[in-house]
């Protein structure tokens, strides 16, 4: 048998690649600090909840009481409405669940533990870095670090006033401060709300409490909160398949999934599917004569499926758009070319979510989940 190998990280991009890993038959071991409730909208496809349930047997309760639209909104109140294509759970709950059924498998053992860069006993030769916006991660990556951009979020939770009980979930885009706020409509009706963008925390406080008027008097959401806000920064690069995928640290080779590389979806921040994606592609990447990860195959098959998944050409240049300050009437465009392609960018996003590996390297694989 092959020794373990170590994962440092045990959330949703390192419980990915130990998955992966072990029904390749590679013996893992999981270092995780603690379960906790990562601040993000919580927000997974469809397809991804579908598959979650399906393949590892979570329970995602949302899927069978899901919220039947979905509106894309601008500051000026104007929208546009689709099908839903997605269910809010919880990042804790999906994590827990996750754990609690990797431990069931023979090839995978976790372990409650706060490492540091400094443990090198516990690293085994090939080790996979999933500890995302972290002094860890920053350690390893050194100067790689400087190159990502950090979106940062603010999330709240709370409820709706009144008896007011939308059909929708909603996202509001801010070209003024390259993100966007959303309110997103939970399983037991609460909802958390949150904003986000490539901007700094005075001006991230500053549109939380602008967004919650804005959705009041634009929208009729009336928001109340329950839980004080909390904040998390997102690494994001743009073009990730450009850049190194293992980085060597005292002679040990360090292999990024997930926030780590900047998986983060380039313009809305979407990051537990890709994370999970990439932990897929790195276990695809395991050469079982070799015992070890091809690293070279991996940033090769994360290239191949993130042009067909989370860096679509239309994602990279909506991105590339948004980071342009200089750039006219981009609400207005961004609305315009929204109502134009909506039913095609649901089609693809059905047919490549950005969970799944959809592209072996050669050629396309397509993915499917069977009907809900």
């Amino acid at each position: 048998m092959a020794n373990p190998i170590t994962i440092v990280g045990g959330n949703i991009a390192g419980l990915s690649a130990a998955w992966y890993l072990a029904q390749r038959g590679c013996p893992v071991r999981v270092y995780e600090t603690k379960i906790w409730d990562k601040p993000c909208g919580g927000a997974i496809s469809i397809e991804f909840a579908q598959y979650l349930r399906r393949e590892l047997g979570l329970d995602i309760k949302a899927l069978d009481r899901p919220i039947p639209r979905m509106r894309f909104g601008f500051i000026n109140g104007r929208y546009v409405e689709t099908r839903g294509i997605f269910v809010v759970t919880s990042r804790q709950d999906i994590q827990n669940q996750l754990i609690d059924r990797l431990q069931k498998e023979p090839n995978i053992d976790i372990i409650f533990k706060r490492v540091s860069s400094r443990d090198d006993a516990l690293f085994s030769p090939q080790t996979i870095l999933a500890t995302g916006f972290s002094g860890f991660t920053k350690h390893i990556l050194q100067g790689q670090w400087q190159n990502l951009e950090h979106a940062k979020t603010l999330k709240c939770e709370g409820t709706l006033d009144g008896a007011f009980r939308p059909g929708s979930h909603l996202i509001v885009f801010d070209s003024r401060i390259n993100g966007y706020g959303w309110i997103f409509i939970q399983p037991d009706h609460t909802v958390n709300l949150g904003v986000g963008g490539l901007m700094d925390l005075p001006l991230l406080h500053q549109q939380y409490e602008a967004f919650i008027e804005l959705i009041r008097n634009n929208f009729d959401y009336h928001f109340t909160p329950t839980r004080r806000p909390q904040i998390w920064r997102i690494p994001i690069l743009v073009n990730n398949w450009n850049t190194p995928v293992s980085f060597s640290k005292n002679k040990i080779e360090f292999i990024g999934v997930g926030d780590v590389l900047g998986l983060a979806h380039p313009f809305i921040a979407a990051g537990i599917e890709p994370a999970w994606q990439s932990g897929w592609l790195l276990g695809e990447s395991y050469d079982l004569v070799e015992k070890r990860i091809n690293t070279v195959r991996y940033r090769h098959l994360l290239k191949k499926n993130q042009q067909l998944t989370s860096r679509k050409k239309f994602d990279v240049i909506v991105a590339r758009l948004l980071r342009f300050n200089c750039f006219p009437f981009k609400d207005q465009l961004a609305f315009i070319l929204l109502n134009i392609l909506k039913n095609p960018i649901i089609d693809k996003l059905k047919k490549y979510p950005w969970f799944a590996m959809v592209h072996d390297g050669n050629k396309k694989t397509g993915f499917t989940v069977p009907p809900h």
